[in-house]
C-alpha cells in the first residue's frame, strides 16, 4: 500500500449539518426517507477496490466511498450497516431491495443515468479507465496494446470499454474482482489488467513490478468519465438527500478532506 498517498486512519468529519437535519413540521430527514430497515443506511460495496472501498485486515470495510457513505448516514442521524459484495451481484442486491446505497466505484455511465431502475448521485471523484501491466511487458501505451489477454472485474463497465476500444485485437478474462487481476497479471497468466486510474494507482504506487498506463482509454460515454453513489429508484427521497448533502460536503470543505486523505489522483 502506497503510505506516502493514502492514509488509512479515518478522524471523523466535522460540517454544519453534523447535527439533526429537520424538514418542515419537525420532521428529521431521515424520518422523510423510505429505507430498508428504519434507522440505518443500509450500504453494499465490493471491499476490494482500494482506495475507494477496502477490507482491512481485521476485516473492517473502509475506503473513501464507504467513508464517505458513513458521513452521509452520520448527518442523516442513521446507524450505517455496510455489507460487502461481488461487483455483479450489487445492483441486483439494490434492486432486490435489500440496501439503500452502492457505495463501490460505480462510474456515471450513460445507460446507469438513464435506467429506471438506479438513481445515480451526482458527480464525486473524476476517473478514467486504463491498462496496468507488469513493467518488463514493453506495453508503453493504450493505443499500441494488442493481441493481449486483458482482466475485467465481472460486472464493471471495463469490460465494455475494452472491447469498444479494441475490437477483436485483444481478448477480456472476468475476475470478481481487481485483486485477483493483479495476482494473475504478476503470475502471468495475463498481459494487462483494464481498471479506473484511481484504484489502479492505488495497487502500483508501491509495487515496482507493475505500472499504469497514462493516457488512458478514450471511450465516448465511458471514459474519461465520474465516479458515483447509486440509490435505488424506488427511494427517491434519499437520492435527492445524497446530493444535497453532497453538496454540503462540497461546502464546507470536508469532501475535499475526505478524498485527500484518499485518493492521489487528481
Amino acid at each position: 500500500m502506497g503510505a506516502k498517498l493514502f492514509t488509512l486512519k479515518m478522524k471523523s468529519v466535522a460540517g454544519p449539518l453534523a447535527g439533526l437535519l429537520l424538514l418542515a413540521g419537525g420532521m428529521s430527514a431521515a424520518e422523510a426517507i423510505e429505507l430498508v430497515q428504519p434507522g440505518t443506511l443500509q450500504i453494499v460495496t465490493t471491499g476490494n477496490a482500494p482506495p475507494l472501498s477496502l477490507t482491512q485486515a481485521d476485516g473492517t470495510i473502509t475506503g473513501f466511498d464507504v467513508e464517505l457513505c458513513r458521513e452521509i448516514a452520520r448527518r442523516l442521524e442513521l446507524e450505517p450497516v455496510v455489507s460487502r459484495l461481488e461487483f455483479s451481484a450489487i445492483l441486483p442486491g439494490l434492486a432486490a431491495g435489500r440496501y439503500d446505497i452502492v457505495c463501490s466505484s460505480t462510474a456515471r455511465t450513460a445507460e446507469r443515468l438513464a435506467s429506471p431502475d438506479i438513481l445515480m448521485s451526482d458527480p464525486t471523484i473524476e476517473n478514467f479507465t486504463s491498462l496496468v501491466v507488469r513493467t518488463d511487458s514493453g506495453i508503453d501505451s493504450v493505443e499500441t496494446a494488442s493481441g493481449l489477454r486483458i482482466g475485467v472485474v465481472r460486472g464493471g463497465q471495463e469490460k465494455k470499454a475494452v472491447e469498444i476500444y479494441y475490437g477483436d485485437k485483444n481478448t477480456t478474462v472476468e475476475y470478481p474482482g481487481l485483486s485477483e487481476e493483479i495476482l494473475d497479471l504478476k503470475n502471468k497468466r495475463i498481459d494487462a489488467v483494464a481498471a479506473n486510474a484511481v484504484v489502479a494507482s492505488y495497487y502500483v504506487a508501491d509495487d515496482a513490478d507493475i505500472k499504469v498506463i497514462t493516457p488512458g482509454l478514450v471511450v465516448e460515454g465511458m471514459s474519461p468519465y465520474s465516479l458515483g453513489l447509486i440509490v435505488n429508484a424506488k427511494a427517491p427521497e434519499l437520492g435527492a438527500k445524497v446530493n444535497e448533502l453532497l453538496a454540503a460536503m462540497h461546502d464546507d470543505g470536508s469532501f475535499e478532506e475526505l478524498r485527500h486523505k484518499w485518493v492521489a489522483l487528481d
